[in-house]
């Protein structure tokens, strides 16, 4: 029902290829997996460690079956094993110490088996468009004295989107590689391709970045990688990783949002991995039409505030087929005041948001899955969250207006699957949160809500939330319908049946089941 094939033929790429599937080179700076391995059609797999879980990234031909075969290599056989998202009811076979089973289509999967921690393996149709480096219009970032070796803070990459975007519609290309960099702007026009293996290195140094803002609670930040203010048609795209070095950093009391498409039209995101933020992994900001697929987060649940796509402030916004794994927030929209903390560097004064879609989306964190708010300083109209998982949360779904006194509206939440709960975030702990609180910074209606298809297989710590904060900030017209609780087969018909017993200030709700 989720992730829809996506046609894709096989490109020639930098990795590993086996029968149909290719495995990227595992960058120097990371360690194997001491928990699993994959073969993939017989062929060993890159894994990754991790904290708090292990990785593995590669691509496979889609429309006919290719084997995965994960073992557990510390352990003497696979006993238990759970694989989300468990609405694609994967049959998997034990075989010893090996979990077996097959795919046809791309998938994003986190698999648990027996106590280790979890395996993320992360499947992305066969690339398609890899530009050549040696093609006309197309920069390669070694010819510009790159440092692949990641011994150096490297200007080369820079230098390299510079030239190009002297010549409009231009490409960037970073092959396999560790790259330590600054601050990274990209130009107009221009697009930035990171080659499977390549990873940009955040330095965790704040004397090699511009400080571009400051969180009472945290301390300055920048903006690491950004695009050019006023620009069109900027892509960044391939099979390599954008890595924040987030839990060093932090150590430094420094932060930054890591990759950055602001005050920018007609941006394209597609295939990369984003991991280690310090603080919002990847924040679109007053972005006019955008695409973002095959988004690969992977932060750690050991450090706070690293949202994992934040959109701020945009409208015509799109997440396709992404997963994001964090301490906080996985997927939020969100408004905010004009020149204070982080918005300080917002190139233009605060913006309406809307037509704000994600899709095919799998969410795992300490926070909320799929969130509105906190704030809510402008406008946020036409939202909507369809056609995915929340594998663990604090919080499922919901709408959480705490800062600003505009509206929130049309929201929608379809057809999602929430598998496990835990912890009371902002003392929440629900499947379900829609809530106006006071914190003394305005408080504003929720209004048009639409819950619907929803399977909560846990309640969480406490129960539903539908509640607004007084007469002027009430939540309105919501309407619900197919909530099915627990392992239900039959969906529930009152709100008592969801939990909802948290309904003051609000009116209009109505169940209206299929």
């Amino acid at each position: 029902m989720f992730f829809k094939p996506i046609i894709a033929l096989m490109a020639m790429v930098v990795g590993f290829v086996s029968a149909g599937a290719v495995s990227y080179p595992r960058p120097s700076i990371y360690n194997k997996s001491a928990h699993f391995s994959l073969k993939v059609n017989g062929t060993d797999m890159y894994t990754v460690s991790y904290a708090g879980f292990d990785y593995v990234h590669l691509s496979m031909d889609e429309g006919y079956p290719t084997e995965f075969r994960i073992a557990v290599t510390d352990q003497k056989s696979v006993d238990t094993y759970y694989i989300s998202p468990r609405n694609l009811s994967i049959e998997a076979t034990k075989q010893g110490k090996e979990l077996v089973f097959s795919l046809t289509e791309a998938q994003y999967l986190i698999v648990k088996i027996n106590d280790e921690k979890e395996f993320v393996i992360m499947v992305d149709p066969a690339e398609v468009d890899v530009p050549d480096p040696s093609a006309d219009g197309v920069y390669n970032v070694l010819d510009y004295n790159a440092d692949d070796s990641g011994k150096s803070v490297t200007k080369g990459i820079q230098d390299a989107i510079d030239a190009a975007s002297k010549k409009p519609g231009s490409t960037v290309y970073v092959p396999p590689g560790l790259y330590q960099i600054g601050n990274l702007l990209i130009r107009n026009q221009t697009s930035l391709y990171l080659a499977g293996g390549s990873v940009l290195r955040f330095t965790g140094n704040p004397s090699d970045y511009k400080t571009l803002y400051s969180k009472s609670d945290i301390g300055p930040g920048t903006w690491w990688i950004q695009t050019e203010f006023g620009s069109t048609d900027i892509k960044v795209y391939g099979r390599g990783t954008i890595d924040g070095n987030g839990y060093n950093t932090r150590k430094n009391k420094f932060m930054a949002d890591l990759l950055v498409p602001v005050g920018t039209k007609n941006f394209e995101c597609d295939g990369i991995i984003v991991r280690d933020s310090s603080f919002w992994a990847v924040t679109p900001i007053q972005v006019h039409d955008a695409l973002l697929t095959n988004l690969k987060i992977l932060d750690r649940h050991d450090v706070t505030q690293n949202d994992g796509v934040d959109v701020v402030e945009s409208q015509r916004v799109t997440v396709r087929r992404a997963i994001a794994i964090a301490n906080d927030d996985s997927f939020s929209a969100k408004t905010w005041p004009y020149k204070v903390g982080t918005t300080v560097p917002y190139p233009y004064s605060p913006k309406p948001q809307y037509d704000i879609l994600f899709d095919n989306c799998i969410a795992w964190t300490t926070c909320f899955g799929y969130k509105i708010g906190q704030g809510v300083w402008e406008v946020q109209d036409n939202v909507t969250f369809q056609n995915s998982v929340v594998y663990d949360g604090g919080v499922g779904i919901g709408i959480h207006h705490e800062f600003g006194s505009e509206t929130a509206s049309n929201i929608t939440f379809e057809n999602i699957d929430i598998e496990h709960l835990h912890g009371t975030p902002g003392g929440f702990g629900t499947w379900l949160a829609v809530y106006v609180q006071d914190s003394h910074e305005g408080v504003g209606p929720v209004t048009d809500v639409t819950i619907k298809n929803i399977r909560a297989r846990q309640k969480g710590a406490r129960n539903a939330f539908i509640q607004g904060h007084n007469e002027s900030s009430i939540v309105s017209g919501v309407t619900i319908s197919d909530v099915y609780m627990y392992e239900n087969t039959t969906a529930a018909t009152t709100l008592e049946e969801m939990t909802a017993y948290n309904t003051t200030w609000s009116k209009d709700i109505k169940i209206i089941n299929s």
